[in-house]
């Protein structure tokens, strides 16, 4: 289980998820949250909607379980944005996984994000800040990448580091400048 300022795991997640037969994968959950978080005013509300099964049994011993581990997703990936010096920590699969399957994480991670930008709102990729869109916009090729379970090399692994963490820090720039003009206009 998870500490304070520490996600879930990925596959803990991804069993819960699986247990109530949600299509939503942990990565892709997890990037639906950091979009919400950079575009929505009510981010938790509408994460929720989208994630939980309708009608949110709460005597449900698996629903229980699988809200637990939202929480703890929600608040430690809040906590992370308004800490942005130290990051946020994408939910992808342990490094011991398959190149392959991190890669398809890493993808449907980005499909996640996108989505929830545009639940949030923001349909035009137009109307983003230019450093904002251009990430954005790598996030959508991100997730149309094709990938097999090929072998894989050193040089595989050092691309996938790289572009993780592009993404680590293109989602607080997104944060920060989508942010921005709202703190600007409560002075």
């Amino acid at each position: 289980m998870s500490t304070a300022n520490e996600l879930p795991d990925y596959d803990e997640l991804n069993d819960a998820l699986a247990r109530l037969e949600i299509v939503t994968d942990a990565a892709e959950c997890h990037g639906l949250l950091c979009g919400l978080l950079c575009a929505d005013k009510e981010p938790r509300k509408h994460w929720l909607a989208e994630i939980l099964p309708a009608g949110d049994d709460n005597s449900d011993l698996l629903v229980k379980e699988l809200r637990a581990l939202l929480d703890t997703v929600y608040a430690t990936t809040e906590e992370q944005f308004e800490a942005a010096a130290f990051g946020v920590r994408l939910l992808l699969p342990d490094d011991n996984e398959a190149l392959y399957i991190r890669l398809q994480a890493l993808g449907r991670w980005c499909e996640g994000f996108y989505l929830g930008l545009g639940i949030a709102g923001v349909n035009d990729l137009d109307k983003l800040p230019e450093d904002s869109r251009e990430v954005v916009q790598d996030m959508i090729d991100i997730a149309q990448v094709e990938v097999s379970d090929d072998e894989t090399d050193e040089e595989d692994e050092v691309a996938y580091t790289e572009v993780a963490e592009y993404l680590r820090v293109g989602v607080l720039l997104i944060h920060k400048e989508l942010s921005t003009p709202a703190q600007a206009t409560q002075h």
